[in-house]
């Protein structure tokens, strides 16, 4: 059985398979030491998803990927509002720009799970790229994915925090003072099942525009994107196959060379045969003479 965590944070760094038997372990330990409550909303955190696994991994091992994807979901806040002004010069760069962070980071979490043995589906990595888009734009869940704590795969309507329960909206969770330090010092982190998202502001009709058009114009993005690797991929494939019918030729005329060389020596070494063949008939002929 894997060793338990020291906070519930720590669960989330585990290894997939380890995360239920380290909370129950932890949870026991919380509870042996009288803290019952803790131990409670310890035991009642949830198992990651796979991509929120992963992407929790890629947090805790590449945390300047994750501060990327963040810097450019603040770029993209910002050409929003431009926007709304009435200047949309900068949105589409900041969309693009957002869009490679997304794949850098998608890729990173790609290679964990590759390296876990769970090579990621087509659904995972669709779920993957959702939630690093709404991480990227929404402050809350970008603090969870960067302290590595995701429970669910984000969407655009919600997302889970150390298990607690989705809302409505992606909303940062309310305060909680972190609890009394234990009797070996170390201090215990706020737990999450207590945590309640505070309720956001309705959104303006003109902000809802923006975040709409900003929508089409990443869509639109995504696209061109998508457009230009496959034809980076299909020239990339090209360039392949020409290169190897050039290697092949070259085998060939390496072949033929070899086959005419060693045919010249054969040709030189019958000439020589023939010419010692020419003198021993003249000599024998020179014996027969009186």
């Amino acid at each position: 059985m894997a060793a338990s965590a020291r906070a519930p944070e720590d669960l989330y760094g585990l290894p997939l398979e380890e995360f239920t038997p380290a909370r129950d372990a932890l949870a026991r330990e919380l509870r042996a030491a009288g803290r019952k409550d803790e131990a409670a909303e310890v035991k009642g955190l949830r198992k990651p998803s796979v991509a929120a696994w992963a992407l929790n991994r890629v947090a805790r091992q590449h945390p300047d990927a994750v501060g990327g994807l963040r810097a450019a979901g603040v770029d993209l806040r910002a050409a929003q509002e431009e926007a709304l002004s009435g200047d949309a010069g900068r949105l589409r760069e900041a969309s693009r720009a957002l869009s490679d962070e997304v794949g850098r980071v998608a890729g990173l979490a790609g290679e964990a799970l590759q390296s876990a043995g769970r090579p990621a589906s087509a659904v995972q990595q669709e779920k993957i790229v959702a939630t690093l888009r709404t991480a990227a734009v929404d402050a809350a869940a970008g603090d969870a994915l960067a302290r590595g704590v995701l429970v669910d795969d984000l969407e655009a309507t919600g997302f889970s925090l150390l298990g607690a329960p989705p809302s409505g909206e992606v909303t940062a969770p309310a305060h909680r003072p972190a609890a009394e330090p234990s009797a070996d010092g170390d201090g215990t982190k706020s737990l999450p099942g207590s945590e309640r998202p505070a309720k956001k502001p309705k959104a303006t009709k003109e902000q809802r525009e923006a975040v709409e058009a900003a929508r089409r114009e990443l869509r639109r993005c995504d696209a061109e994107a998508e457009l230009a690797a496959t034809r980076a991929r299909r020239r990339a494939e090209r360039a392949e196959i020409a290169q190897q019918r050039a290697a092949e030729a070259q085998r060939d005329a390496d072949e033929a060379r070899a086959a005419a060389e060693d045919a010249a020596g054969e040709a030189e070494a019958a000439r020589r045969r023939a010419a010692d063949a020419a003198d021993a008939l003249a000599a024998a002929e020179a014996a027969l003479e009186p």
